[in-house]
């Protein structure tokens, strides 16, 4: 009986371990994605502008309030735009994520108004880009969707 006893201890407490192992596993995962999204953002931020500066990097759940949702990035860079930023975003940077499998949304905007915004998907992956050109800024943000 002792035995048996000791036995299902030692079964539960291998049991409780699994569930932080599979909680690891989701982290680990969930920061691999993370990597190839931030080298994503990176690479429009850099085609964009000059010195980058990150605002935001965090993981957290996919839905606010809800631990077992799963897990996503928030990423977002900063940087400041030369005078042809406005051409170059939906031209020739647009065109460039394009010819990489990259779908490109220009959101529109009102005649006039000192901003340029593009959204890029692929797979599970988004980023997007707003830009001022009355500050010469841009903001650049993006995640690599949740990770289950």
């Amino acid at each position: 009986m002792r035995r048996a006893l000791v036995a299902l201890m030692l079964s539960g407490i291998a049991l409780s371990g699994c569930g932080k192992e599979d909680d690891m596993d989701l982290q680990d995962r969930a920061e691999a994605r993370a990597v190839e999204a931030r080298a994503h953002v990176d690479d429009l931020a850099q085609r964009l502008g000059t010195d980058p500066e990150v605002v935001q990097d965090e993981i957290t759940t996919c839905v606010p309030g809800q631990d077992d949702s799963g897990l996503d990035l928030i990423y977002t860079v900063h940087v400041t735009t030369g005078v042809d930023a406005a051409e170059r975003l939906p031209g020739d940077i647009a065109e460039h994520f394009a010819a990489e499998g990259w779908q490109v949304k220009r959101d529109h905007r009102e005649p006039g108004s000192d901003e340029v915004s593009l959204r890029f998907t692929k797979g599970t992956f988004t980023m997007g880009a707003n830009l001022n050109t009355s500050n010469g800024r841009a903001a650049v943000g993006g995640s690599g969707g949740c990770v289950r």
